[in-house]
């Protein structure tokens, strides 16, 4: 009883101090990588959405800001990774915002996640 006492005292004090300088970055990362878990046990394509999306946004940190505004409107549903693939992957059509090299490069993170996008 004493331990489970303490456990609560220590999560709580967590919990009161997770807006702190130190203490916020770790909170972050695990609350993402509990998202990340949750995605993935409950549907595939939302895993692969958010996958896709995290890969893209790393990618983009490299780049200029109407790139990254550009991939973060592509990334925002599954549909939307559908149509950005199929116009600017497979059709090849011309994107002012995105072409040579980033647009290789996110059209090969697309692809590398696309068949569980499209899983029914």
């Amino acid at each position: 009883m004493k331990k489970f006492f303490w456990l609560v005292v220590v999560v709580l004090l967590v919990i009161t101090f997770s807006d702190h300088d130190l203490i916020r970055p770790h909170k972050e990362q695990l609350f993402e990588l509990v998202m990340d878990k949750a995605a993935i046990a409950g549907d595939s394509k939302e895993a692969a959405l958010r996958t896709t999306r995290k890969q893209l946004t790393a990618l983009a940190e490299q780049w200029g800001e109407g790139q990254r505004a550009q991939l973060e409107k592509a990334a925002v549903s599954i549909d939307s990774l559908k149509k950005f693939r199929r116009d600017y992957c497979v059709n090849k059509d011309f994107n002012p915002i995105l072409y040579g090299e980033p647009l290789r490069e996110a059209c090969k993170i697309i692809d590398s996640h696309y068949n569980n996008l499209i899983q029914p």
